[in-house]
């Protein structure tokens, strides 16, 4: 009873103090009140927004990374936070871990305690909202420990981003119709996996192995200087599993897949333009290569040209490798090693995961 006297005594004291006292001088005992806090207390913060500047026009990503961090941190240990938000998107299974407004989760990171309070606060004479996180960490440790952590945030997130969302079948189209030349999509669920997979066991890990040196494999890429992208090719006769092994390999990455139809693709241009515009962490898929480029002619067209260049004969039948008329090998070649293979250097992508003619 003494304790809630004293209480009800403080209330009205800064009752009376807030009717009293002008508003300029409130707000400055507020603030000296809060640097004084901050001053004994072991702890920083640090609010990281959803949107960046003063309008709040420009999504920040890091906001996006900590809520996606702690969707997984969530998936893993659902008791983390006391009160969840969960959701489910009409086109996926997978339910979505949320910390509820206004409520905190705790977080460990090199063994020291760490927490996140998502704050969500209605903005006057709107339906909007404003969202942000604060971040509660050791203030003796801030120096060395918080540009790790969010690295250590940001890694997390990105890996958990790559397993969770949904993924595509691309195809291109030839810009028929009201549609411009470009990729069209729809959901990826082939069910074929290594595991459901026919094929030689030690063939198998040799795949996987390698894949799985592929996708951790970026210092590796830049160390040596070459674009960070793999090729495979495959050759066998219908039914042999090429495309159900072309499934297995995005399953297991976790990739888009991206049709590359080349029968629709009417130069190089179009080609080029068509494969920069692939996403990262992607398999492109180019079946029957032999028979819709031309693999041999193209140097012999180039050398007849220039023997009716010699005899000064202006007109010959056919094109010059580069002419960039239609697709040749040249400039299918030039994307896969060329210049424009630095194209996505910042991604996990397979460039072409060729599937040989049928025979």
């Amino acid at each position: 009873m003494e304790i809630l006297s004293q209480m009800w005594s403080l209330l009205g004291l800064l009752t009376v103090l807030q009717n009293v006292l002008p508003s300029q001088l409130l707000s400055l005992l507020h603030s000296l009140y809060e640097s004084l806090q901050d001053l004994l207390s072991p702890y920083s913060y640090f609010e990281i927004p959803e949107f960046n500047g003063y309008c709040g026009v420009e999504l920040n990503d890091l906001y996006r990374h900590v809520h996606l961090y702690l969707n997984a941190v969530n998936h893993s240990t659902a008791s983390a936070c006391r009160r969840l938000t969960l959701s489910r998107s009409p086109s996926s299974n997978r339910i979505s871990f949320a910390v509820a407004p206004n409520h905190t989760v705790h977080d460990t990171f090199n063994n020291h305690s760490l927490s996140w309070t998502h704050h969500v606060d209605a903005v006057q004479d709107s339906l909007e909202e404003k969202r942000s996180f604060t971040l509660r960490f050791p203030k003796r440790h801030r120096h060395v420990l918080l540009s790790s952590y969010l690295s250590h945030i940001t890694s997390r997130a990105e890996e958990f981003e790559r397993v969770s969302r949904e993924r595509r079948l691309f195809t291109n189209n030839n810009g028929s119709g009201s549609f411009e030349p470009g990729w069209v999509s729809v959901p990826f669920r082939h069910p074929s996996t290594f595991e459901t997979l026919a094929l030689e066991p030690d063939l198998k890990k040799q795949i996987k192995d390698d894949l799985t040196a592929f996708a951790s494999g970026k210092e590796f890429y830049h160390r040596v200087g070459r674009a960070w992208k793999r090729g495979y090719l495959l050759h066998g006769p219908p039914g042999s599993g090429k495309s159900s092994l072309i499934a297995a390999m995005a399953n297991f990455l976790c990739y888009d897949v991206y049709d590359l139809e080349l029968t629709k693709v009417s130069d190089n241009s179009e080609l080029r333009s068509l494969l920069i515009q692939t996403t990262n962490r992607s398999i492109i898929v180019i079946e029957d290569i032999d028979c819709s480029v031309d693999l041999t002619a193209d140097r012999t067209k180039k050398k007849n040209a220039s023997k009716s260049k010699k005899h000064k004969t202006t007109s010959f039948s056919g094109s010059g490798c580069d002419d960039g008329s239609r697709v040749t090998l040249s400039g299918l070649l030039n994307f896969t090693d060329g210049l424009w293979s630095c194209c996505g250097e910042e991604s996990e992508k397979l460039p072409w995961g060729g599937v040989a003619r049928d025979v």
